[in-house]
């Protein structure tokens, strides 16, 4: 039996009686019907401050039920409640995710669901690489490209091992030891807030949402999103388009300083972030001092800088290119921004049809789980050193339900099903499975 999703809701109605209609603003978050201040739950949210304050101004609904897995514990937090609104979305919808998380659970306890103790080796081994490399060749003012190209690479282990999990609460139960680890992406370049912000609060939510998933904008040479206008150039984008990921550190340095100053990436940071954007320029003003000024200052030279450049081609590239190929391929589902929230489109349906798994264990334990998409988009806080575990419930639960579930076994048959779907963009209107707001699967080149 399907467990009830309104349980909590009414518990909740049964302590406090909250009649007055309170519409979100930037220092509100919504779940469900229920509007809370956010300061007040930042500071009893188990999540820690940053990961509430990020969501400042929006409906939670989704988030919260994905980092909780389970009905929100409303009858627990009403001293930050302030109101009611309207519902976006009917709790009845996302009923089989929660009976999923009932049946993952019987094998991964939620008590049970973090890094395990192995996990901290991996992270000391990663960042004693990182620290050691980079020490020698400031130290001896070595810049060479077989040093930093290498260290791009671990870099790259940095953001899909380290970060990453951090970032999404998923490394440890305390909030702190994740945004201490979560802060390594201030160290190779990034900006763990932007990141948040662009990652957790946008992309989680709205995957492959044409209208508001920041990962499909797409630029001039790329058309991943069929909103955007056809040109002659795109109809070669599924032969460059791996090529141009090799631009993608560059870029995002650059982006990472522009975001943090003017605090909009796709949308606007939540105003309770402004005092972490202070910080966020600092770390990253230190970063370009470290690989950029103090190089140069040491060896004064075009040569320091073009040796210091694999450092941010390999690690960019090994990073866009695996967020790349798991959520465009053949057959991948794009839908517009009305029809994805509509009651009918649950949030397992959601994460399922725009994501695919590829390779296996081995692969999870270089790429941090990342190869197992699915199961990262439904649970962002178990850690990855589970997905190998959950995934068999995952698939045979969505199976199931008639939900496709696309896993590649090697990485060659995702970078062939990926060209395949960029083609489809370059030459045609619409992909395959492109849902319009009315829910209608438009054809090829239908408007």
């Amino acid at each position: 039996m399907a467990p009830n999703p309104n349980k909590a809701v009414e518990r909740a109605d049964a302590r406090v009686k909250v009649d007055e209609k309170i519409p979100l603003n930037d220092y509100s978050v919504q779940v469900d019907e229920y509007v809370y201040d956010t300061r007040s739950l930042a500071k009893i949210h188990p999540g820690g401050p940053l990961f509430v304050n990020s969501f400042s101004g929006r409906d939670c609904t989704e988030a919260f039920l994905s980092y909780h897995r389970k009905a929100f514990p409303h009858d627990r937090m009403t001293d930050s409640l302030i109101g009611k609104a309207p519902a976006l979305k009917s709790a009845t919808a996302d009923a089989d995710y929660l009976e999923l998380c009932k049946l993952v659970e019987q094998v991964l306890p939620r008590s049970k669901a973090f890094a395990p103790a192995s996990y901290f080796l991996k992270v000391a081994a990663i960042l004693s690489v990182a620290f050691f490399t980079e020490y020698y060749m400031h130290k001896h003012a070595y810049y060479k490209w077989y040093l930093t190209a290498p260290l791009g690479f671990v870099f790259a282990l940095i953001g899909l091992n380290i970060q990453h999990d951090a970032n999404h609460g998923a490394i440890s139960r305390f909030w702190w030891v994740n945004r201490i680890l979560g802060m390594s992406q201030n160290w190779i370049g990034g900006s763990a807030v932007d990141w948040i912000h662009q990652h957790v609060v946008q992309h989680h939510i709205a995957p492959n949402d044409v209208d508001h998933d920041p990962d499909i904008v797409g630029n001039a040479f790329l058309r991943i999103n069929p909103l955007r206008p056809r040109a002659d150039q795109h109809l070669y984008q599924h032969i460059y388009l791996f090529a141009l990921l090799g631009f993608f550190g560059f870029n995002y340095i650059i982006e990472t300083l522009k975001h943090t100053i003017e605090g909009f990436h796709k949308t606007h940071f939540s105003k309770l972030l402004g005092g972490n954007r202070v910080f966020e320029g600092m770390t990253w003003s230190l970063f370009v001092f470290r690989w950029i000024l103090f190089p140069l200052y040491q060896v004064p030279s075009i040569y320091t800088f073009l040796n210091i450049c694999p450092l941010f081609l390999v690690g960019g590239y090994y990073l866009a290119f695996f967020f790349v190929i798991s959520h465009n391929f053949e057959g991948v589902h794009l839908f517009e921004h009305d029809y994805n929230k509509n009651v009918d489109q649950s949030f397992l349906r959601k994460q399922v049809l725009t994501a695919a798994n590829v390779g296996g264990a081995w692969l999870a334990f270089i790429n941090g789980g990342l190869n197992y998409q699915i199961e990262h988009h439904l649970f962002p806080r178990i850690s990855h050193a589970h997905y190998p575990t959950i995934a068999p419930i995952v698939r045979e639960y969505c199976l199931s339900k008639g939900i496709a579930y696309v896993h590649f076994p090697t990485i060659g048959e995702n970078v062939v099903s990926c060209s395949k779907h960029m083609y489809q963009l370059g030459h045609n209107q619409n992909p395959t499975n492109f849902v319009d707001s009315k829910g209608r699967v438009l054809k090829p080149n239908e408007k």
